[in-house]
């Protein structure tokens, strides 16, 4: 049989992986006219053990290898000799870098910034140094490598002490972390605030219950205050910190003070004793006060921050009164309503309307706007979403006046989810939750200085005698307007404190009357508030009888009277009342 024929053999068909754009980079750099000729006659698949062996400064494991070693060590020396520690790019980097966030960087930033740049400018040259040593000790080994003496068989390494390159490497090291540090810290969310106690329990308050005879000075202050069971509570605006005071034994319970803000306004919610304080931030430069503002809420027990939230906003002010009961309300340029728990955000309101808050009615926030083409307007708005439930204007109260729309009204919160509103002439009450009219009826007692407790209203009236008219108190029903009982002054010119002259706590009526026409708190008259009957007439013991004082509170045992209508500084602007 013939042989079968022999074809010869055939090429190859599949041509070698392409090399990406890196390999090539580096394969440029690997045969670069500048390297000795050793290194660009190096193969390819020898060039990573001679990089090893540079990189560690160990000779490599192929003694073949060690001509281009050496070459590559000296042509390496040589650079950093001849371009000292500029050679090393990366610390370069890092230098730049640092002495861009040093200019950048603001001024309380600018110690961590500069103490990394000057870790960095030990570290450089210190790395450059320790650079020269290893490969002159990398270069000594190879050529010894003949002669046995460091990496023969049996031969055991001898631990050298580290260089003082290392040293002064590890010494800069430690000082780019404490820079770094130093920025890292100043550039946490650290409050601006300290807060020196509590010191001690918290104190008691001055008595179970309202005072009876409030015959003795309890405690006086220069400042107004808030008053909560046994503390005293000193917030003054534009002030940079808020005390909280014992009120017996006297003294500071405890003191929160802030650096770069100042107060702006504050409310206490009685039923949980959470403390509600707005702030705007001061400028450190032109000690000037400037938006946003700040709300926190401080437990006044504890004196503790539970939350603090900035408030968006471009002025350093409110349009009226913050309030914190079921929500915390700051009426800034936008009416931010907030959780008085977490001050979580519920909701806003803004438009062309200047919003205010009324007071709360259960789930209902009552909210008195004035807008351009409306004029004044009465809300009541779901407290946790916002919805806007019912809206009201009270122009028809004053018919035939000028500007009737922008007249105003007083609202406040009664039992069973009701609100009324009043004016000095007219008076209704409505229903929170809808808004639907329960009664409506004139004004039969002086609405000015009127205040509300769960089912009456109680303001002066005029009573009729024998023998003419006098002066005295009044409860009415809210709904129909009827009077429920009626108090005369026992003198025959007495008349009601001309400012704010009734309180109502505990199921008592406080009011300050006034032998001297109004001028002068003379009498502390207490009626029963179901009744009217008088239970206590005490002349008070005022420090300063002179000054138109007010009626502000009735708590923790104590009637709380403040002079705050006059500017004038006082040792006696608040003054507390009680039995003892």
């Amino acid at each position: 049989m013939p042989e079968p024929a022999v074809r010869p053999a055939q090429p190859p068909t599949s041509q070698p992986p392409q090399r990406g754009p890196l390999n090539r980079v580096r394969d440029r750099r690997w045969t670069s006219r500048r390297l000795p000729e050793p290194v660009r006659r190096l193969p390819a698949a020898d060039r990573p053990a001679v990089a090893r062996a540079l990189r560690k400064c160990v000779p490599p494991a192929d003694p073949s290898l060690d001509e281009p070693a050496l070459a590559l060590s000296a042509y390496t020396r040589g650079q950093i000799r001849r371009y000292g520690w500029i050679y090393l790019f990366p610390p370069v980097g890092l230098l730049i870098l640092s002495a861009a966030m040093l200019i950048a960087s603001h001024e309380e930033r600018r110690l961590g910034t500069t103490i990394v740049w000057i870790g960095v400018a030990i570290v450089t040259p210190a790395s450059a140094v320790r650079r020269l040593v290893r490969l002159e000790r990398l270069e000594a080994a190879i050529r010894a490598r003949d002669e046995n003496a460091t990496t023969g068989p049996g031969h055991r390494r001898r631990m050298r002490a580290p260089s003082a390159a290392t040293a002064t490497i590890v010494a800069g090291i430690l000082v780019i972390a404490s820079g770094l540090w130093l920025q890292w810290d100043a550039h946490r969310d650290r409050p601006d605030w300290t807060i020196d106690g509590p010191h001690g329990a918290f104190p008691a308050p001055i008595a179970a219950q309202a005072p009876l005879h409030p015959q003795k000075v309890v405690a006086t202050y220069p400042f107004d205050v808030l008053t909560y069971r046994g503390v005293a509570i000193e917030a003054t605006p534009k002030s940079a910190s808020v005390t909280a005071h014992r009120i017996r034994p006297a003294g500071t319970y405890w003191r929160f003070t802030r650096r770069d803000h100042r107060l702006v306004d504050a409310d206490l919610d009685p039923a949980t004793g959470r403390l509600l304080l707005v702030w705007a931030h001061l400028d450190p430069d032109t000690r000037t006060i400037e938006a946003p503002l700040q709300a926190m809420v401080i437990d006044v027990r504890t004196g503790k921050v539970r939350w603090n939230r900035t408030v968006p906003s471009s002025s350093d002010s409110l349009e009226g009164a913050a309030v914190i009961g079921r929500s915390a309300v700051i009426p800034a340029e936008a009416f931010t309503v907030l959780d008085p728990a977490t001050g979580r955000p519920r909701w806003r309101l803004r438009d062309r309307c200047g919003q205010a808050p009324a007071g709360t009615a259960g789930g209902t926030l009552l909210v008195g706007r004035m807008c351009p083409d409306s004029g004044l307007l009465v809300e009541g708005h779901d407290s946790a979403t916002g919805r806007r439930l019912w809206s009201k204007s009270f122009a028809s109260w004053w018919p035939g006046r000028s500007l009737a729309r922008e007249l105003p009204v007083s609202v406040d919160a009664l039992s069973r989810n009701r609100i009324v509103v009043w004016t000095l002439e007219r008076e209704a009450v409505y229903d929170a939750t809808t808004g639907a009219r329960i009664g409506e009826h004139r004004q039969l007692v002086h609405g000015d200085g009127k205040v509300f407790d769960a089912e009456a209203g109680y303001a002066p009236c005029s009573i009729r005698v024998s023998g003419g008219h006098r002066k005295g108190i009044c409860a009415t029903d809210p709904v129909s307007g009827r009077r429920l009982w009626s108090f005369p002054f026992p003198g025959a010119d007495e008349t009601t404190q001309l400012r704010s002259p009734v309180a109502v706590a505990d199921g008592r009526v406080y009011t300050l009357s006034s032998d001297h026409g109004g001028e002068i708190a003379d009498h502390v008259d207490v009626n029963d508030a179901r009744t009217g009957a008088l239970l206590a007439r005490v002349s008070p013991p005022l420090p300063e009888r002179g000054r138109l004082y007010g009626v502000q509170a009735v708590d923790g045992g104590a009637l709380v009277l403040t002079a705050d209508l006059l500017p004038t500084p006082s040792p006696n602007r608040t003054v507390l009342l009680g039995d003892g």
